[in-house]
């Protein structure tokens, strides 16, 4: 008989990079639909969409996102998403109102846990910076896109507000005697991707205040289309294998998180484990 450690407090189901294109054939949506229908047979808590729901095409992205969200929306529970890089083709306000978010970072308690969703794209070329600091902070790493081979014009950073509203989280979560567990689209290591997909910008920055943090567990990305993991100063970083390359690595299509009192488990769409890590 399994213990009380056993038993998972939080679950939720979880994909990523779905680029989902208009003109897709009826199978991606139907292994869509079968992301939810695991999701609903293990009794998820809520969905997440960990960021690029679209492929993002010029003429069509608006497309794109009604039909996913036709299919997601089926699910009768809570939707939690990110945005990822290709989610900007569709303006920013339009966007964040079709996924029904009123601001593009934010956070929510769960059962003793903490969610902190980041919005890896604050700064980036797709997106015009509301102060000063942020400003200097694009224009640094548009002068240094053509030096560093890990930067890319179609990645971002995470803002000064952002940054004192993460700090005030983390803070929180402590007081609370939470578990914090943050999101974010972009890896935030060099050794969870690779050249061709890079990273958040300030990486390192978000990378050290996150490990900082005595609340904070894991950290949960995507991008990265062939996923990755690095346990750094006792806090685990997960990047998930992309669900538009599923066909590359079968292992890993989309899957369940449950969260424990002392472990995170993350399972495949078969229900195998994947991960299954300390977060004491």
């Amino acid at each position: 008989m399994p213990g009380y450690g056993d038993i998972p407090i939080v679950r939720f189901g979880v994909v990523t990079d779905i680029h989902y294109d208009s003109k897709s054939n009826p199978g991606e949506a139907a292994k869509l639909r079968e992301w939810i229908e695991n999701s609903r047979k293990y009794g998820v808590d809520f969905l997440l969409q960990l960021g690029d729901i679209i492929r993002g095409s010029d003429e069509e992205s608006e497309e794109e996102l009604r039909q996913v969200l036709d299919i997601i929306q089926e699910f009768p529970g809570t939707i939690r998403h990110v945005i990822g890089n290709h989610c900007l083709a569709q303006p920013g306000d339009k966007l964040l109102f079709a996924l029904g978010m009123s601001k593009p970072f934010y956070s929510f308690s769960a059962k003793g846990f903490r969610f902190i969703v980041l919005h890896g794209m604050d700064i980036s070329v797709l997106n015009t910076p509301d102060c000063i600091e942020d400003q200097r902070t694009l224009e640094f790493f548009q002068s240094r896109l053509e030096i560093d081979p890990w930067l890319h014009d179609y990645c971002g950073a995470i803002g000064s507000r952002q940054i004192v509203w993460l700090k005030s989280e983390l803070a929180a979560a402590e007081m609370a005697g939470e578990q914090a567990i943050a999101i974010c689209h972009f890896p935030l290591f060099q050794k969870t991707t690779d050249e061709k997909h890079g990273l958040l910008w300030n990486h390192s920055e978000i990378a050290e205040l996150l490990a900082a943090s005595p609340a904070m567990k894991a950290c949960i990305s995507g991008h990265y289309h062939y996923g990755g993991y690095l346990q750094e100063h006792g806090k685990h970083f997960i990047v998930l294998p992309a669900f538009v390359n599923r066909q590359a690595h079968p292992e890993f299509s989309f899957g369940t998180v449950e969260l424990k009192r002392e472990r995170m488990v993350i399972r495949n769409q078969e229900g195998i484990t994947r991960y299954d890590l300390s977060i004491i």
